[in-house]
């Protein structure tokens, strides 16, 4: 097991979900123009902004009301 995946683990046996991870390697970069550091910055915004936050929450809800229908 690698250092990522041990890393994963301990997080998820925390309690975290982690088998969706974004990287810089997910950032578009045609021109290859921006840094390591920029499309970081890049995901954070993306990742942080509201409208995001919103839809998952929303989408969590969604899914807890979808599981609790299946148990019942």
């Amino acid at each position: 097991m690698n250092e990522i995946e041990k890393a994963k683990q301990v997080l998820r046996e925390a309690g975290y979900y982690v088998d969706n991870l974004w990287s810089i390697q997910d950032v578009r970069d045609d021109d290859n123009e921006l840094t390591d550091e920029q499309k970081m910055q890049a995901l954070d915004m993306a990742l942080t902004n509201e409208y995001t936050t919103e839809q998952i929450f929303y989408a969590i809800g969604v899914s807890v009301e979808i599981i609790t229908e299946k148990i019942n």
